[in-house]
């Protein structure tokens, strides 16, 4: 399972690979040659509108279906671990994904970058390479779980856990690193099981576990979960291993591409490891101050409010970047500005009335997803973690878009490095001062100087335009489905639930739609069809 965080930071560094070099990097491109390509493959270069949709299409089951597993595991495990295990479970996941992000992400932007259109002999130095960077997280990872047991538990890890959490930690670890390598070489397949298998296995192998044990949910506990997580992605792995052409060796590694690889990658991971702590880093400052227990009463709310906000940015975001790209790419480069602003327009069309019906439906929606014991806690955090959630995807989908089309990565590594300082500082000081919600306060207060910082840049400094108009009625409309939504009466049960999310849905589209009355005219002007 992919956190929301991490998601986001991945989405950002993964489209560099579709860009085109600038004069600067054409300049140096024949001391870059050896290494990787100094450009993308024809094949990418020359997708065309069709193409991307389809490719869109084609890995939209792996973008959706293992988000809305994760969703459904964030509510399901609330009822079969009680506060303690889950915040262990919760932390166990928090940790793994800092050791990928320490340990393994730099290679593998690396490979997104350089791996398409790579030569025979690039591959084969990229190969040996791999072999240790292999043998390097065996080390590394065992070390560093080893250190984290060791902190939550304050005594030397058992067998047991620690097997357990390192075949866990380890092969979600190599999911996400081959999932991205598959992505680069266009093997949707393999793709797909490594991003579903692990959520969805994971969670299919717990259930059944709970359910066939001979004590049921007694018997299930953070171990057996992240054992069942451990067993899917194994076997997703396997899957991978057998389709995908790997031929890892243990040779000297060439010098230049270890230079390369430093110089291109370190940052990268650098910055996703800064974009972590917002996300994920809040759950152990909330360990270190309350302890376990408080982990879990609070990630049940955070987790949810972040991971519905990721997945409904999912939605728009995987087409919509690379159009930018093949602009910039050709020398485009203000349609591809206004193109950033027209795909940033689309993003706040899905993320901003998801977010607001969220909020404005997360009183019963906690009551009626999350167990007893976390009800409470819930109620008050996951309207703070929606809109968390709502500026984080802005930022990374929006803002930093214009960033990585102008390649000013250490500006972004600048606002990642005050963020998490802030966020440090913010989260501290609001647990003392107000508790779990004082925690969730503070990460929000981050986030918004950050994104606050990133659209400034974005803007002033890098030319990007705000598509004003468009938000103006986007926003008008969410505010008419709150309105609407507000007016409801109590809600109790799912089907009421439901039918509120529907309505809600249907005032927005015909306040969206009545906000775009004269676009719709025109439009329908130019089809035929719908002018009849």
């Amino acid at each position: 399972m992919r956190h929301a965080s991490f998601c986001d930071a991945n989405h950002f560094n993964r489209a560099i690979f579709l860009n085109e070099p600038t004069e600067q990097g054409r300049a140096s491109a024949p001391r870059r040659r050896r290494h990787g390509p100094a450009r993308p493959s024809p094949r990418i270069a020359a997708q065309g509108p069709g193409m991307l949709i389809r490719q869109t299409a084609l890995y939209l089951p792996a973008q959706l279906l293992g988000p809305l597993a994760q969703l459904a595991a964030i509510v399901l495990w609330t009822h079969w671990l009680d506060p303690g295990e889950f915040g262990a479970f919760t932390l166990a996941l928090a940790a793994q994904e800092a050791v990928y992000l320490l340990f393994l992400a730099f290679w593998s932007y690396y490979l997104l970058r350089f791996l398409p259109g790579a030569d025979a002999l690039a591959r084969e130095r990229m190969d040996t390479f791999e072999g240790w960077v292999l043998l390097a997280n065996l080390a590394l990872q065992a070390a560093a779980l080893a250190l984290v047991l060791r902190y939550l538990a304050g005594t030397p890890p058992g067998a047991a856990a620690f097997a357990v959490l390192f075949a866990f930690a380890f092969t979600r670890s190599y999911c996400t690193h081959l999932a991205e390598r598959a992505k680069a070489g266009n093997d949707i397949l393999a793709y797909t099981a490594l991003q579903c298998g692990g959520p969805i296995g994971g969670l299919a192998l717990g259930w059944l576990w709970a359910h066939l044990s001979r004590d049921g949910a007694a018997r299930i506990g953070p171990l057996q979960v992240l054992g069942a997580y451990a067993i899917a992605q194994a076997a997703s792995l396997l899957f991978a291993l057998l389709r995908l052409p790997l031929r890892w060796r243990l040779r000297r590694v060439d010098r230049g591409l270890l230079r390369a690889v430093a110089s291109y990658g370190l940052p990268l991971a650098l910055s996703g490891a800064l974009a972590w702590v917002p996300g994920n880093g809040i759950r152990f400052v909330v360990e270190h101050g309350l302890g376990l227990a408080a982990v879990g009463l609070f990630a049940a709310g955070w987790t949810l409010g972040q991971r519905a906000c990721a997945f409904a940015a999912m939605l728009v975001t995987a087409a919509a970047f690379p159009i930018a790209l093949r602009l910039e790419a050709s020398g485009e480069r203000e349609r591809a500005l206004r193109q950033l602003a027209d795909n940033g327009a689309l993003l706040c069309a899905v993320l901003l009335p998801s977010a607001a019906g969220l909020i404005a439906l997360s009183a019963p929606l906690s009551r009626l997803a999350v167990s007893a014991p976390y009800v409470a806690d819930t109620l008050v955090i996951l309207p703070i973690a929606v809109l968390a959630g709502l500026v984080k995807n802005l930022r990374s989908h929006f803002a930093n878009q214009a960033f990585l089309l102008a390649r000013k990565t250490g500006w972004t590594l600048a606002i990642d490095a005050l963020e998490t300082a802030l966020f440090l500082i913010g989260a501290a000081l609001g647990l003392r001062a107000l508790g779990l919600a004082g925690a969730a306060w503070g990460a929000l207060a981050a986030v918004t100087v950050g994104a606050a910082l990133s659209f400034f840049v974005a803007v002033r400094r890098l030319g990007m335009p705000l598509p004003a108009a468009h938000l103006a009625r986007i926003v008008l409309a969410s505010a008419a489905m709150s309105a609407a939504l507000a007016l409801l009466p109590p809600l109790a049960g799912w089907p009421a639930l439901i039918l509120a999310t529907a309505f809600g849905g249907a005032v927005y589209a015909g306040a969206l739609a009545l906000c775009y009355r004269g676009h719709l005219r025109e439009l329908r002007g130019r089809l035929p069809f719908l002018s009849r």
